[in-house]
C-alpha cells in the first residue's frame, strides 16, 4: 500500500508538470488540429489541378507548420532507456504500441492523446527500467555517484536527480524542477529507510515527465522573422538526435544545443553530418523503411497453408532482411544513387530465398549478394518477396495492393478508398476458372470502380508473372500469364525490373521520397507552406547524386524542420 502511495504521488508530480508543459504549448500553437493559417492571407491548398512538387511549377512563399508536442515513438522510448539505464533495463520494459496517422507513427504521435492504459504502461515501464539500471553495480555508481548520508539525503538526492535529468529531459533542469522529484525522493526514501528506493521514485518520477516521454516544442521568436518560431537550440538538439538516430542527443550535440549554436543552418548541418555516420543513425532509417514499405507488417501476413506451405515466419523474416540488406547496402555501404534500390540487378538471399527464387549462389548459412538477370523480371526492391508477398491475398496475386503502393507509397498520388457498399471480393463460383487479370477486368464493370482500378491495375499487372510470395508463375488457372501493363507517360512494362527503370527516372519518385522522410521527420504532413524549402532539399539531393545520406543532413537543416508558424491561441 505504502508504495502504491508514493508511485501515485510520483504520478501526480508527472501529470501536474503534463498540464503545465500543455497550456504553454497551446499558447503557441493554437486548437488542437489548427494548421496555422487562421486569420493568415497565406493560401493552405495549391490552386486546383496543380502539382506544387512538379518541377515546373513555383513554390509559394515558405510558410511553416505549427508546432505540436510530440511523443516519442515505442522504439524510441526504449532506446532512450538503454542509453539512460543499460541493455537490462530496455530488456525489462514494454512499451506502448504507436498508431499510425496519414501512414506514420510519428504523425500519430503528435496527434492522439494517450490514453489511460498507456499511462499505466508507461508508469510500469519507468520503474521497471530504473529498477533493473540500479541493479547493476557499475550502473549503480553511475547513477549514484555520491554518498548518502541518510535515507532521505536531500543534497544527495539532489545529485542524482540533476545529473540524470540533464540526459533524459535534453537540457539542464532548473532549481526548482530539482526540487520538485528531490522532495519524490525524500518521500520514499524515508518510508522505506532506503535511500535507493528514493533514487527509484525520483528517477521513476522522470521519466513519466512529458520532458522525457514528449519532444516538447514551444519555439522562440525568428530574429529575422518575428512573424514566425524558430525551434530553440535546446529544442533542435532534441529534435535533431530522435529524427537521425532515433534516441537522446550525444554528449557533442548536447553540448552544442546547450550553447545556443543550433539556431543556424550551418550549424544543425554540421552535427547532422556527424551523426547520420553514427551506428544508430542505420537504425532509424531501417524503422523509416520498415514504415514506408511495410516491411515491419511482414510478421502479421497470413498465407494460405495448402497453396503455400513453404511461406513461414523465418520465410518471413528472410523476405525482410532481403530488402534492409538492399538498402543498407545502397545507402551505407556503398552511399551510392538511393535509385539503385528500384533497378538494382542483384540482391541478398539466404539458402531459403535462393530456394524459392530458383537462382544459385547463396551461402551455406546467413545472407550473401548474387547476380540476377539483367533482363530478367526480377529487379530492385519491387522484385523482392517482401513486397510481393505483402501486396497479395492468402491464396492469390493482387494487381489492386501491388499498383496502389507504387501510386502511393513511392509516388504520394492520392487513390481514394472505394465506394460503400461495395463488394471488393474477386473470389466466387462463378470466377474459379478466371485468371486475376480476368476477374478484374470483369470486376471493374461496375462504373463505380472502374476509375480507380484503371489507375492502379494498369501498374500491378505488371506484376502478375510474381506469385503471392514472389515465385515466379507463367501460368494461372492453368493459362499463360498476361503480364503486360503500362505506367503513365513511361509506356509499358513487363517486370519487377523495367517497372524500376521506369521509376529511376520519374521526378516524382525523389519527392515523394523527400516528403515521406520529412512526414517522419516532423511528425505531421507536409503542408502548402512547406514546399519552397522541402524541393530545395530535394534539389540538393539530386545535385548530390541522389545519395540518402546527404538527403538526411538537408532536410535536418532545411527551414521546414527549424521553423514554426507563430499564431495566437483561437477563442
Amino acid at each position: 500500500m505504502r508504495q502504491n502511495h508514493l508511485r501515485a504521488e510520483a504520478g501526480r508530480t508527472a501529470l501536474a508538470i503534463l498540464a503545465g508543459v500543455g497550456l504553454v504549448l497551446s499558447g503557441c500553437t493554437g486548437r488542437i488540429g489548427d494548421d496555422g493559417s487562421a486569420g493568415s492571407e497565406f493560401p493552405t491548398e495549391p490552386p486546383p489541378g496543380v502539382d506544387p512538387y512538379s518541377p515546373e511549377v513555383e513554390p509559394p512563399p515558405f510558410h511553416p507548420a505549427p508546432l505540436r508536442m510530440r511523443r516519442l515513438l515505442g522504439w524510441q522510448y526504449q532506446n532512450a532507456i538503454h542509453d539512460l539505464l543499460g541493455a537490462a533495463a530496455a530488456s525489462a520494459i514494454t512499451v506502448p504500441a504507436d498508431a499510425a496517422v496519414n501512414g506514420f507513427d510519428a504523425i500519430g504521435a503528435s496527434q492522439l492523446a494517450i490514453s489511460p492504459q498507456a499511462v499505466e504502461q508507461f508508469e510500469a515501464a519507468s520503474y521497471a527500467a530504473v529498477e533493473a539500471g540500479l541493479a547493476d553495480p557499475v550502473r549503480h555508481q553511475a547513477l549514484v555517484p555520491c554518498t548518502p548520508s541518510a535515507p532521505d539525503d536531500a543534497g544527495c538526492l539532489a545529485t542524482v536527480v540533476r545529473t540524470f535529468g540533464h540526459r533524459a529531459w535534453r537540457r539542464p533542469l532548473t532549481d526548482e524542477e530539482v526540487q520538485t522529484y528531490v522532495s519524490v525522493g525524500q518521500m520514499a526514501g524515508a518510508a522505506y529507510g532506503v535511500f535507493d528506493k528514493g533514487v527509484e521514485f525520483a528517477l521513476a518520477g522522470l521519466l513519466q515527465s512529458p520532458n522525457f516521454l514528449y519532444l516538447p516544442e514551444v519555439g522562440e521568436p525568428d530574429p529575422e522573422n518575428p512573424s514566425r518560431l524558430r525551434l530553440t537550440s535546446l529544442e533542435m538538439g532534441a529534435r535533431l538526435a530522435f529524427f537521425l538516430t532515433g534516441t537522446l542527443p550525444d554528449d557533442e550535440l548536447l553540448a552544442a544545443a546547450e550553447s545556443g549554436a543550433l539556431t543556424s543552418a550551418d550549424a544543425v548541418r554540421a552535427q547532422a553530418l556527424r551523426l547520420v555516420d553514427k551506428p544508430e543513425a542505420r537504425d532509424a532509417l531501417n524503422r523509416f523503411f520498415d514504415e514506408a514499405f511495410r516491411l515491419r507488417e511482414l510478421d502479421k501476413v497470413a498465407k494460405d497453408p495448402e497453396t503455400f506451405p513453404e511461406f513461414t515466419p523465418a520465410l518471413a523474416k528472410s523476405m525482410q532482411q532481403e530488402t534492409r540488406l538492399l538498402i543498407d547496402d545502397v545507402v551505407w555501404d556503398r552511399d551510392a544513387d538511393f535509385r539503385d534500390v528500384f533497378d538494382a540487378t542483384y540482391t541478398f538471399v539466404d539458402l531459403a530465398l535462393a530456394q524459392l527464387y530458383g537462382i544459385d549462389g547463396a551461402p551455406g548459412s546467413g545472407f550473401g549478394r548474387v547476380e540476377l538477370d539483367p533482363n530478367g523480371l526480377r529487379g530492385g526492391f519491387l522484385g523482392h518477396a517482401a513486397f510481393l508477398s505483402l501486396m497479395a491475398h492468402p491464396r492469390t496475386t493482387s494487381p489492386t495492393h501491388r499498383g496502389k503502393f507504387i501510386l502511393e507509397r513511392l509516388l504520394c498520388a492520392n487513390v481514394p478508398a472505394p465506394p460503400p457498399n461495395v463488394n471488393t471480393s474477386l473470389e466466387d463460383a462463378s470466377t474459379e476458372t478466371m485468371t486475376m487479370r480476368e476477374r478484374l477486368t470483369a470486376h471493374v464493370a461496375n462504373p463505380s470502380c472502374a476509375s480507380c482500378h484503371k489507375m492502379v491495375d494498369s501498374i500491378g499487372f505488371g506484376f502478375e508473372n510474381f506469385d503471392a510470395i514472389g515465385q515466379l508463375q507463367f501460368t494461372d488457372k492453368g493459362k499463360p500469364v498476361d503480364a503486360s501493363a503500362t505506367f503513365g507517360d513511361h509506356g509499358s512494362f513487363t517486370g519487377a525490373l523495367q517497372l524500376g527503370r521506369m521509376l529511376r527516372d520519374d521526378p516524382r519518385v525523389p519527392s515523394c521520397l523527400v516528403r515521406n522522410l520529412f512526414r517522419m521527420a516532423s511528425g505531421h504532413v507536409d503542408t502548402y507552406g512547406e514546399v519552397a524549402p522541402l524541393k530545395a532539399a530535394e534539389q540538393s539531393f539530386i545535385a548530390n547524386g541522389y545519395r540518402l545520406k546527404s538527403l538526411l543532413v538537408e532536410l535536418a537543416a532545411s527551414d521546414a524542420f527549424r521553423f514554426a508558424s507563430a499564431q495566437e491561441v483561437q477563442p
